[in-house]
């Protein structure tokens, strides 16, 4: 296997294409499982041989210089390093990408990013603007910011509920990763999701900020994918779309302290999109606010989808501001027809306060097929603050909740008059 020395003289005469398949086959290391709480702070310490500067290998911080290569030749150099090793982005405004950032690596790798990195408008070959994949122990921390110029693609993009459609790129997508630290970073305008995790296990995420205009569209905060243990936690996150999204295959999640608004509000799903999907279990909300959502909590699933489960789902203590669709199970998602076949059970929303704009606060729809098990409604103190939404009763008025094949179980103070 050819050294990273003599990668990055390569690297000095191939052209971005070629640099990020060279990142995919470096593969002379075998992460060492070192513990994500080591060293941190090194891009402080003046002189440190552990610390890689992108401007060393000719990223100019200008904002208009493309610094792919000094991007890619940097972390040939972080990736070889037989000890933790960091790659510094430092300030400025750097135009860069796409990027992939492959591994295995020797040892731990931290990215900080103290600018700003800021995405072309196109030339995107894979559906990501940066990828981190197949590496171990990588922590990726701030106080910069990652500008993905959707302003620029979004008046293009229709796919809506599309089951087949083609996303603009992902500013940040972490695929098969095991020991994930992110905090600090802010992601902006995203061309479509902000954050991708897939097949990544053992992830914390905490102390970042997602933005994007209420009426961007697909721009998912972070998106879940066969992400196993995750924590999320004491962030901002105000986009276009689900402001955290779980998706099939997904275990044991906790998301805590986020507060969530403008965008589609916390969801599991949408599931059953694709054949054969993994089984979701074990997701938890808990001490989040919502504000100027057009959901709230919400459980989502296709039509006609293949066989599957979603166990063990709890939404507690959450605090809404002028909320639409407070509290949702929606089993007739997107527009392909027949029943889902998603076994929705033990979901309990519990301690939900504040004001709607809604006035059917609950809305638990499931499937004919495998009707809703075991969901629990306690504690929902929501005001109705507005005129919008609400469905009609046979009587012509307007109902606080609504249930179709499920086994609701409600307790507690509600503000709402509970279907009969």
């Amino acid at each position: 296997m050819a050294s990273a020395r003599s990668l990055v003289a390569k690297a000095n005469n191939t052209n971005v294409g070629s640099l990020i398949l060279m990142t995919l086959v470096l593969g002379s290391c075998v992460a060492n499982g070192e513990d994500l709480d080591a060293r941190r702070g090194l891009a402080a310490v003046a002189g440190n041989p552990t610390v890689f500067d992108i401007t060393k290998n000719g990223a100019v911080g200008n904002g208009a210089t493309d610094s792919s290569k000094a991007f890619l030749n940097t972390w040939l150099q972080v990736c070889a390093s037989p000890v933790p090793a960091t790659l510094l982005v430092p300030k400025g405004d750097f135009l860069a990408g796409p990027v992939i950032f492959a591994g295995p690596c020797k040892s731990k790798v931290t990215v900080e990013v103290q600018g700003t990195i800021i995405a072309p408008p196109s030339g995107y070959p894979t559906p990501e603007w940066f990828l981190f994949e197949h590496v171990d122990n990588v922590v990726l921390t701030g106080p910069g910011t990652f500008h993905g110029k959707g302003e620029a693609v979004w008046k293009a993009d229709g796919c809506g509920k599309k089951l087949n459609c083609n996303l603009p790129p992902t500013s940040l997508k972490f695929r098969n990763i095991l020991n994930l630290d992110i905090s600090g970073i802010s992601s902006v305008n995203a061309k479509a999701f902000h954050m991708f995790l897939v097949k990544t296990k053992n992830v914390n995420v905490q102390n970042i900020k997602i933005t994007a205009p209420a009426e961007s569209p697909n721009t998912d905060g972070i998106h879940l994918s066969n992400a196993v243990n995750v924590h999320i936690a004491d962030s901002l996150i105000a986009t276009g779309d689900d402001c955290i999204s779980v998706g099939r295959g997904s275990t044991n999640v906790t998301v805590e302290r986020v507060t969530c608004g403008p965008g589609h509000g916390l969801s599991v799903g949408s599931l059953g999109k694709y054949p054969n999907e993994e089984n979701v279990a074990g997701i938890h909300f808990k001490n989040c606010i919502m504000k100027d959502t057009d959901n709230g909590l919400r459980i989502k699933s296709w039509g006609g989808s293949s066989p599957s489960t979603a166990v063990d789902i709890t939404f507690e203590d959450i605090t809404m501001t002028n909320v639409k669709n407070p509290i949702i199970i929606d089993q007739n998602y997107g527009s392909r027809g027949g029943d889902s076949k998603v076994a929705i059970s033990n979901v309990l929303f519990k301690n939900v306060r504040g004001t709607t704009i809604t006035k059917d606060e609950v809305q638990i729809m499931c499937s004919k097929s495998v009707p809703c098990k075991g969901v629990s409604v306690v504690d929902v103190e929501l005001n109705f603050v507005g005129d919008k939404g609400g469905h009609p009763s046979a009587s012509g008025g307007l109902v606080g909740a609504l249930c179709d094949n499920a086994n609701v179980i409600f307790g507690g103070k509600l503000s709402f008059p509970l279907p009969k």
